[in-house]
């Protein structure tokens, strides 16, 4: 329906990110080194599985296939901007890169961090990786698009973190109570317990309308003299808290 909001709490592509960081196989780069390749438009991992197979055991005519090594590739697609920003790696300091090391005689080798469900969700896939592929298409009635591949190219600096979902336990609305004249407003806090907690969304509802309102970030709006409670509820568990609202009129 028109003008309803977005909800990327269940389906992750939106928040997927891809960034990299210069530096050697022998230490991964602090959290502060890593760096947004660019406007990402896609972001691919591929384990690429080589098996090998064998009939000789086989009674129901099926081959059987056994998994022997994994070439592990992650890939990305985006718009080249005119500049590069300062605060990412960007398309054209990444084309730079590979060609310096080409050059000097160097393989094109970059750490990866493929973030799949944002950037602070714990879950990611990182490694000293080979540039293996890096393109750019330049219509001249079309957005400037690059395509990039890197390939594992050190496997013991691979590793695979995946963090599991923390439950919300109960919600937190600060302050408890709250006193206003006709006309004016006040932010109330909504916090989901604990702190970590995987969801943090919170809707608010008002008991009175007619006597206060509260928008969807908890701003809470006197509209007439009296009393009403405003509602925090968590996405998760429908845990609640409320504030006491106590409207007077204007003097």
């Amino acid at each position: 329906m028109q003008g309803c909001a977005n909800d990327f709490g269940k389906l992750i592509g939106k928040v997927a990110v891809l960034r990299m960081a210069y530096g050697c196989p022998d230490a991964v780069p602090a959290l502060s080194e890593w760096k947004r390749l660019g406007a990402m438009t896609t972001k691919g991992l591929d384990y690429s599985m080589n098996t090998i197979n064998s009939e000789a055991d086989d009674s129901k005519g099926l081959v059987e296939n056994l998994v022997n090594n994994m070439d592990i590739t992650i890939s990305g697609e985006g718009e080249a901007r005119k500049r590069d920003k300062s605060t990412e790696i960007g398309a054209w300091r990444m084309g730079k890169y590979i060609f310096d090391e080409v050059q000097a005689g160097r393989q094109p080798t970059i750490w990866v961090r493929f973030d799949f469900a944002g950037e602070d969700a714990g879950t990611y896939i990182v490694g000293y990786f080979n540039t293996t592929a890096w393109s750019g298409e330049f219509g001249s009635n079309d957005i400037a698009t690059f395509t990039g591949e890197w390939k594992v190219y050190d496997a013991d600096t691979v590793v695979f973190e995946v963090a599991d979902s923390i439950e919300a336990t109960g919600v937190e609305v600060t302050p408890a109570t709250a006193s206003l004249v006709v006309g004016s407003t006040q932010q109330l806090s909504g916090a989901v317990q604990p702190v970590d907690a995987t969801n943090k969304s919170i809707t608010w509802t008002t008991s009175a309308p007619s006597i206060a309102t509260v928008s969807s970030t908890g701003l809470i709006t006197a509209v007439s003299a009296g009393t009403a409670t405003i509602t925090a509820t968590s996405a998760e568990g429908d845990f609640t808290d409320t504030c006491a609202v106590n409207v007077t009129a204007a003097p």
